[in-house]
């Protein structure tokens, strides 16, 4: 399927999706231009119109175009990039044998993975924490219009209960929240344990792995968690996470993405302080760790 393109890559994204943030920051590692086109996500429903369908049937960002075709799943993007850039700007996946392994297996434990069970994995949960905003952009719209909008046009039916539920509980069930909230805490006591190595990147060299964790260690940040992230209690991360944030690409690839509705939600939900469940997960900290 050949897409209409002005540019050699164009890429379709929102500005605060995790997927999205990942392919962004990806391009900018490997120093790769491209034309941005924002589709929006819960507070509009564009995912779900014809328009965008045509270019990705799945009505999933991002969908990155190359010369008119497509390339779906941000991971996907990433490898493909590094294929097309191989000697160009940073290298996501290691050519030595042992430690492309080790990236791709925290890849799959950072990602948005198709197929991982949300919760199943530290990049699901991130999504996971994420619910209690996508509730308040949903609340933007009026029910029906949400219901009508998944139920008729949502090509992945198991995805469809689940965002009609948080509109009309208008936030995400207690009990499953505190589930991500417990995912998370997991993943993070994993992350400190691995960055024992003394390198300065979860993988030693700079990689795929930590593009996936500077947009998990934002969306931390913007959902009342921060302070995770400067904690004592994790000394490796709270030197690793400067490194990120001090990188260019992080500007460019989610920075400058930032999305005024967003910045809306957060300060409705948490204004400039903590999110409600920050005692829950520093009590499944201390449960981990026993």
């Amino acid at each position: 399927m050949a897409i209409k393109y002005t540019k050699e890559f164009e890429l379709y994204s929102y500005g605060e999706s995790l997927a999205s943030q990942t392919a962004r920051v990806g391009l900018a590692e490997k120093g790769i231009d491209y034309k941005q086109h924002r589709v929006g996500l819960e507070s509009t429903g564009e995912h779900l119109q014809k328009a965008y369908k045509a270019i990705n049937p799945a009505s999933l960002v991002p969908t990155l175009v190359h010369n008119g075709q497509p390339i779906y799943d941000s991971v996907r993007i990433l490898e493909y990039l590094d294929s097309f850039a191989p000697n160009q700007g940073a290298t996501l996946f290691p050519t030595d044998g042992e430690k492309n392994a080790q990236v791709r297996a925290l890849v799959k434990e950072f990602s948005l993975d198709e197929t991982v069970d949300i919760g199943e994995n530290f990049g699901t949960c991130m999504a996971g924490l994420s619910t209690q905003m996508l509730a308040y952009l949903l609340c933007k719209r009026p029910f029906w219009t949400v219901v009508w909008d998944y139920l008729t046009k949502h090509p992945s039916r198991d995805r469809v209960p689940i965002f009609i539920l948080i509109r009309l509980l208008g936030k995400p069930p207690r009990f499953k929240y505190r589930e991500f909230v417990s995912g998370v805490a997991r993943g993070i006591i994993f992350i400190e344990k691995t960055l024992s190595h003394g390198g300065p990147f979860i993988a030693g060299e700079y990689s795929a792995a930590d593009v996936l964790l500077a947009q998990g260690f934002h969306r931390l940040e913007i959902t009342g968690f921060h302070k995770v992230l400067e904690s004592d209690q994790f000394p490796n991360i709270k030197q690793y996470w400067p490194r990120l944030h001090q990188r260019e690409s992080y500007k460019a690839g989610i920075l400058d993405y930032e999305e005024d509705e967003w910045s809306e939600c957060k300060a409705a939900l948490y204004g400039e302080g903590e999110n409600p469940d920050v005692e829950y997960f520093w009590s499944e900290v201390k449960r981990f760790n026993q």
